[in-house]
Order: C-alpha cells, then structure tokens, then sequence
C-alpha cells in the first residue's frame, strides 16, 4: 500500500507507522515530512422529538366526549452541537489495483509536444520570442527527427502507455534506458507526458526517478582517470620526452662537429 506525501508530493510505501493519541503517523523516508491521519468524526443525527405519551391522549376528567384542555407542551430542545472534526490530515492512499483516473494513452503523438510548448525542452512557449527561453532553440530551426527515442525504447514506451498503473513497467524501461544511455531521452517522454496529463502521478514519478538515476551516475563518471589510462598516458609522455632528448643530442652533436 502506498500513500502520497503532504510534503513532496511523492508516491511513498508505508514500511512503519506509529499511533499517536489516536492518529496514524506516517513519515515520508524521501523528505522525513510526516503525515497524520485521524478518524472522521460525523456529527451524531439529532434526538427525534419524543412522541405524546399514551397517558396524555387519555381524557383526564371528564366523561365520555367531554372536550377538556391539556397542557402546552415545552418546545423540544435543540439538538446540542455535532463535536468538531479532527484536524489531521487523512492519507491519501494509492493502491497499485485501484483504476487509474487518467487515460492511459492520451491523444496525439507521445512522442511531440503539444501545441504551445518547446519541441524540444517541453517548456510552455511565449508567442512574442522565437527561441525558448530555457533550451535556447530557435523554434524555425527545430528538426523533429533529432529528437525521436530509439526504435527499441519507442517499442517500449509503447508496451508501457497500455500498462501505464504498473509501477513495475516503468521501473523496467528506466532499467534499460539507463543501460542504453538514453536516461535523458526517458525524461524527455515523462515531460511529454506531464505536458497532456499534468496531474498525471506516476509522470511526475518516473520524471523525478530519471533525475535521481542520472545525478547517482554524474559522481561516478567524474571520479576521473583509471589507473590503466594514466599508467598509458605516462608511458606516452615518458617516450615523446626521450625521443626529443635523443633529438636534441643528436642536434648538439652534429654542430660540435661542424665547429672543428
């Protein structure tokens, strides 16, 4: 079962929970945000106004068909007021089952922006520029065949828009982009997605998930040099500064004979 955080707006599992005077407390493990969640409390229906007792239909008095006067009765008392709602926050709980109010497969290409967004970065456009202000594209030079996934992730991302609630379906094309270096172009069709559907979940999940995948793999790249590489381009410079001394020798050499 998986809940979205109150505080990043993530799609988070509950692994623990405490009881808290009554309230469920869940922690988010992602942004340690923490959310609360109470009992509704419905304000209890109001006493139905007791019915004349049977006594008091009876004549009190008087003889058969003689008209005698009852008391008033009191006004019926006001129901007293419904207890106040909790004010914690119910959980809104995201069950992988549960149908998806977002259509899967939405109109136009998946793999175009829509109208009045940057082909290329999906920013929303400004009509009065003829360049996007975040990616810098002049719109007039755009090349939409520079900017198509691969055959086999297009073929994925397909497969994928049929099965869009499965969690487990997004993780695999992460997996495979990122082996196939194509983790940006993945983020690109999340943007497009999120460009048709923006209150789509899962869009926003799997765009926040190709921005943690790539700042996990940016530290490792820039680790620098292996020992192999450095042993080689050692042994290169080594080699150019003998062959100039040799040169150099042989150059001296040549002019001390020449003097005599």
């Amino acid at each position: 079962m998986k809940y979205q955080c109150e505080g990043c707006e993530r799609l988070v599992p509950v692994e623990s929970f405490q009881v808290e005077g009554g309230q469920l407390s869940v922690t988010c493990r992602a942004c340690g945000a923490r959310t609360f969640a109470g009992p509704s409390l419905a304000p209890s229906p109001a006493a139905p106004p007791d019915a004349p007792r049977p006594e008091d239909a009876k004549v009190r008095g008087g003889g058969e068909g003689a008209a005698v006067a009852l008391p008033a009765q009191a006004p019926f008392a006001s129901a007293p007021p419904a207890p106040p709602r909790p004010s914690a926050t119910a959980l809104r709980v995201v069950r992988s089952d549960a149908p998806s109010a977002v259509s899967a497969i939405p109109d136009g290409d998946p793999f175009q922006a829509p109208p009045g967004h940057c082909p290329k970065c999906v920013a929303p456009l400004r009509e009065d520029e003829g360049a996007c202000a975040q990616c810098g594209l002049v719109y007039a030079n755009f090349i939409p065949e520079e900017h198509q996934p691969s055959e086999v992730l297009a073929t994925q991302w397909h497969a994928l828009l049929r099965t869009w609630g499965d969690w487990d379906a997004h993780d695999r094309l992460l997996t495979t982009a990122m082996g196939r270096g194509e983790l940006a172009m993945v983020g690109r069709l999340y943007r497009l997605r999120l460009a048709r559907t923006p209150d789509d979940a899962l869009a926003l999940r799997g765009r926040d998930e190709v921005v943690r995948r790539v700042t996990s793999v940016v530290p490792l790249a820039a680790d620098g040099p292996s020992p192999d590489l450095g042993r080689k381009v050692k042994n290169i410079v080594m080699g150019a500064v003998l062959l100039l001394a040799l040169v150099l020798v042989l150059v001296l050499s040549q002019m001390m004979r020449g003097s005599f």
